[in-house]
């Protein structure tokens, strides 16, 4: 069974907001929209022939039970305000092509590959009152005029252009009426590059669902593969009706009452742990400040075999070498502004605890370790050991924690009123906020090329989320075919420059190699 194409374009129900339709039995076919009304308006009757159609897939008429957000998935809803919009995204550079990559076919591969992708699919669904955790609504109607787009930069764009438009969308909140993600083609770089700018709500992914998406979009090779449908057709998740919403609640919310009383019995240790790390944080550096609805961004790669020679001469890992380049580069750009660099940074690490039985479920499954940075130690390969040591301690401590400790703390927080309690516990404790001064990520990757719709991907920069909770500054690194790609998102209003941290990790790298 393959996807048909339609050559009529018919009303599909998710394209418009509130015109959601529920994914009662009965649905056949996921119906998925390629151009825009606009597309079609503005065609000349020449070009007509090339509006590309819609398509349907087939769907079974079985479907899965009702997927509701975890307490962590909610907590990262509710958190997102206009100055903290809560999605994570990524920069992905493409080698000049002979035929350059046009938006029709970005849909036309996403399209193919939505039997495989359910997190695109679905769109938020709440419960009256929040008396319950939301739903996700598996859509049976995809617009895919709606989530992609493009945009041409100037001739010859820089990497500086490119960011900075980079930063302006991702500024930008989700549309909540919608599946949580959008995609932007952008062209207009030097030698015919092009490059695709891609964001989904954290309430949906994590980092490592969002590299389970990246490898399902991507092929590893020039030829695109062909996704075959079940047989039986896709299955979707069933979306209960407000009556049932409002019947799941009571045992649910009596549920969640009892694994409170659980959790608060045997969290004390953790949390007390908790506190005492958060008052190592460095209580005087620019990117403490309240963030803004601004964003700044700058990426860079570095050598993989470069960084392991590093490593390899010291004993320790990659993500030792990773963590002590970017010690080094916050270490410079606070001397470089006369901001005191006299003690350690605390840094929030995420660090994945996602189970075998949990992959390809999509949603979040992560922890937060905080580590000291050495900031305050002047010769690099001290540096570099202290900082070995310290995440050697921190990983031990971790490793003795409950693995869904995140998941049992925001579960804590009630979900009433639709966030209510988590916007007033951030304007309470708004103080004390940032509970660290950094977020840095390292996220594995494949070690061998990937290709969009035939164009090679040359690198894929992570572009992640600055939170009240963790300060103005994030550094989200990923490994990809031999190299490191950071990226580097910061709140202008503390850190105006961010392409300065981009050369420090060059300049720290070489250092280390000396």
């Amino acid at each position: 069974m393959t996807i048909t194409d339609q050559t009529h374009l018919d009303d599909l129900a998710c394209h418009e907001p509130g015109a959601a339709r529920s994914t009662a039995p009965g649905a056949s076919q996921l119906g998925v929209r390629i151009t825009t009304p606009g597309e079609q308006y503005a065609a000349s009757p020449d070009r007509m022939a090339t509006i590309a159609p819609d398509v349907t897939i087939p769907l079974s008429n079985e479907y899965r039970t009702p997927r509701q957000l975890s307490s962590l998935d909610l907590q990262l809803l509710d958190g997102e305000s206009p100055s903290t919009p809560l999605h994570v995204g990524a920069i992905t550079l493409l080698e000049p092509a002979a035929e350059p990559l046009t938006v029709t076919a970005v849909r036309r591969l996403i399209a193919d590959r939505l039997p495989m992708l359910a997190p695109l699919r679905w769109r938020l669904r709440t419960v009256p009152l929040g008396l319950d955790l939301p739903y996700w609504e598996d859509c049976a109607q995809i617009d895919l005029g709606y989530h992609v787009r493009e945009t041409r930069l100037p001739h010859q764009a820089t990497e500086v252009q490119l960011a900075e438009l980079v930063s302006r969308m991702h500024a930008i909140p989700l549309d909540r009426t919608r599946p949580l993600w959008e995609c932007r083609l952008i062209s207009g770089l030097p030698d015919g590059r092009q490059a695709l700018y891609t964001k989904v709500h954290h309430a949906v992914i994590d980092g490592v669902s969002a590299a389970e998406i990246m490898a399902a979009l991507l092929d590893v090779t020039a030829e695109p593969h062909s996704v075959p449908v079940p047989a039986d057709g896709v299955r979707l998740h069933r979306t209960p009706g407000t009556a049932e919403m409002l019947v799941r609640s009571v045992p649910n919310a009596l549920t969640r009452q009892s694994d409170r009383v659980r959790s608060s019995m045997h969290m004390g240790p953790t949390l007390l742990r908790a506190l005492a790390d958060i008052g190592k944080k460095h209580p005087a550096v620019p990117f403490n400040g309240p963030t803004t609805a601004n964003r700044s961004f700058a990426y860079t790669s570095l050598s993989l075999d470069e960084v392991k020679v590093v490593k390899n001469s010291f004993g320790g890992t990659v993500n030792d070498v990773v963590m002590t380049l970017c010690t080094s580069a916050l270490r410079r750009w606070l001397i470089e502004h006369d901001a005191p660099a006299d003690r350690p940074l605390l840094a929030a690490v995420p660090a994945s605890v996602r189970t075998a039985e949990q992959l390809g479920t999509a949603g979040n499954q992560f922890s937060i370790m905080l580590c000291e940075l050495p900031i305050d130690e002047p010769e690099p390969q001290h540096r570099m050991k202290l900082l070995h040591s310290n995440l050697l301690e921190v990983k031990q401590r971790f490793r003795s924690n409950s693995p869904t400790v995140l998941h049992e703390a925001t579960s804590m927080i009630p979900p009433l009123l639709h966030g209510l309690a988590t916007r007033t516990l951030l304007r309470v404790s708004a103080s004390a906020l940032p509970l660290a001064n950094v977020i840095i990520s390292n996220v594995a990757g494949p070690q061998f090329p990937l290709y969009a719709a035939g164009s090679r991907v040359s690198a894929s920069y992570p572009v992640s989320v600055l939170t009240e909770l963790s300060g103005g500054l994030n550094i989200t690194v990923m490994s990809y075919d031999g190299h490191l790609d950071f990226g580097i998102l910061a709140c202008p209003d503390a850190v105006p420059d961010v392409w300065d941290i981009a050369d420090y990790l060059r300049d720290a790298l070489a250092e280390l190699l000396d």
